[in-house]
């Protein structure tokens, strides 16, 4: 049995137990920063046995790498369903505090609990319920101030990260996602594990202090926006649970809160050294 490994991901503990025996040798890289001792919030308990799992009614899918079904009070994720040897299952039950993963393959050999997203989407329900989400956006940590770059695939957060990291003062707290959520009245953005081309991933955590809608262009240039249009560039690059009416509602009023706080800019720029004194001038 698993000896409890435990992660923090976005001040959330997630304690991973069961079957298979995982050492740490045997985590991802991406993962390994994330290990703790702190008590869990969440946990993942992990079954070699294919059980009999019900249909239940699908009601979300983003094929061919995962369906979501709910049956009475649990959810379903059943993940890489047309891939052999990929095959598995998450339930999670009502209270999002438990899940179990099941690897449905007979006689799979690959059980690798942190491939694909099968975390990050136990994470995304768990998150949306305490007044959290995830956003597509890499995350710097500038001299303890921190910059949120959000965009799509493509819009060039692996490339930004890898010019600011040649900076002085500079931390990457992801190139491709990360978690938002407001603490004391304060917004707050997390590393993850669930990194880019770039591979940056790490558990620090800073303030919130600028946002920026990026994209690539001929100069490095910006302008101040507000209103509906951050918000709708935030629900483009962010993954709230779009089957939950509720946590969209939170979703929602969340990103209509935050812009109207913490200051919002949209960002094209150029991909060399420049646009790190362009943005510190911003400051």
């Amino acid at each position: 049995m698993t000896d409890n490994l435990r992660f923090k991901i976005g001040d959330i503990g997630l304690a991973l137990d069961g079957e298979p025996r995982i050492k740490q040798s045997e985590i991802r890289a991406a993962y390994r920063p994330f290990i703790t001792k702190d008590p869990s919030d969440i946990q993942l308990r992990m079954h070699l046995d294919p059980p009999e799992i019900p249909e239940g009614e699908k009601i979300f899918d983003s094929l061919p790498i995962w369906a979501l079904y709910r049956h009475k009070d649990s959810l379903i994720i059943k993940l890489f369903e047309t891939m052999n040897g990929l095959k598995r299952a998450l339930c999670i039950h009502r209270d999002f505090s438990q899940a179990d993963l099941y690897f449905t393959e007979p006689n799979g050999s690959f059980i690798d609990p942190f491939f694909g997203p099968t975390i990050e989407l136990l994470m995304v329900n768990h998150l949306a319920r305490i007044g959290s989400i995830i956003v597509h956006a890499c995350g710097i940590d500038y001299c303890g101030k921190g910059l949120l770059f959000v965009g799509e695939s493509g819009a060039g957060k692996s490339t930004l990260t890898r010019i600011w990291n040649k900076e002085n003062g500079v931390e990457i707290l992801s190139d491709d996602r990360i978690i938002l959520r407001k603490k004391n009245d304060q917004y707050w953005m997390y590393g993850t594990p669930w990194h880019g081309d770039a591979q940056f991933a790490s558990p620090a955590k800073v303030k919130l202090e600028k946002i920026f809608f990026i994209k690539h262009g001929q100069a490095n240039s910006d302008k101040a926006v507000s209103g509906t249009f951050p918000v709708l560039q935030f629900l483009k690059a962010s993954f709230p649970p779009y089957w939950d009416k509720n946590c969209m509602e939170f979703a929602m009023e969340f990103f209509n809160d935050l812009v109207a706080e913490v200051s919002c800019r949209e960002l094209s720029f150029v991909p060399d050294a420049g646009i790190v004194e362009f943005v510190d001038n911003l400051l």
